[in-house]
């Protein structure tokens, strides 16, 4: 008895030390406090909760749609009676810029050497020695490498210098068909002259000319092609 009554005794003893600060709890905290602390929860999320699902649904807000106006191509406006449609003139004949060669490797397979050398390496060719040095036949002088008329023989004087010499440019304005830009090369001071279309250098300007200009384009003939005046005449319209 003595044995078995100390054996329960320190089997039951450990299950109360256990035990005892749950049940301090429960005494400290008591069935009031608990429910007060549900009461406060309820009373706080409970409106919150009915409010959120009390609230209407708020329907969708409608999308504008863009509505677009169809494009009413513009109307042709007639061609008044009488009139007649303008001749393309002999620049419309030469080649588009487009189609002339963009490197100097494609403009040396279109030239001849010399006239490589002076229209886009900027040479020049030795005095008396060109084609049109002293040429007296009328027509069109063009460039040599997109066929853009640059100057008229009306304008071409002799000046004794060996090189196709012309007091004004075929559009009678200086530095508009043929372009202008200083040139000071050769140890000296100079105005260069070029192809509006195509760049290809041409000569140079001179303020030694004949009146009423003053002005003495010195060009090199192997950067122009002349067309005689019979020739553009027999030539029909758009070719």
């Amino acid at each position: 008895m003595t044995s078995m009554t100390s054996m329960n005794h320190f089997t039951i003893f450990p299950l109360r030390i256990a035990r005892a600060p749950r049940a301090r709890w429960r005494a400290a905290a008591g069935p009031s406090a608990l429910c007060l602390a549900a009461l406060v929860l309820a009373g706080v999320n409970g409106p919150l909760l009915r409010a959120a699902d009390d609230a209407p649904a708020q329907p969708p807000r409608p999308q504008k749609s863009v509505e677009k106006t169809p494009k009413t191509p513009a109307a042709k406006q007639p061609t008044p009676q009488g009139a007649t449609t303008p001749m393309p003139s002999p620049a419309d004949n030469a080649p588009a810029a487009d189609d002339l060669p963009k490197t100097l490797a494609e403009w040396r397979q279109r030239l001849t050497p010399e006239q490589f050398e002076i229209t886009r390496m900027k040479g020049t060719e030795r005095a008396f020695t060109g084609k049109y040095w002293n040429t007296k036949t009328p027509g069109t002088y063009k460039c040599i490498c997109c066929g853009e008329p640059l100057f008229a023989s009306g304008e071409k004087f002799d000046s004794g210098c060996g090189w196709p010499s012309f007091s004004l440019p075929i559009d009678g304005v200086r530095g508009k068909t043929v372009t202008e830009q200083p040139d000071f090369t050769a140890f000296m001071q100079r105005t260069e002259v070029n192809c509006r279309k195509c760049g290809a250098h041409l000569g140079h300007v001179f303020n030694d000319g004949p009146p009423p200009t003053g002005l003495r384009y010195c060009i090199n003939s192997a950067s122009i092609q002349l067309e005689p005046k019979g020739e553009a005449e027999a030539k029909p319209a758009g070719k």
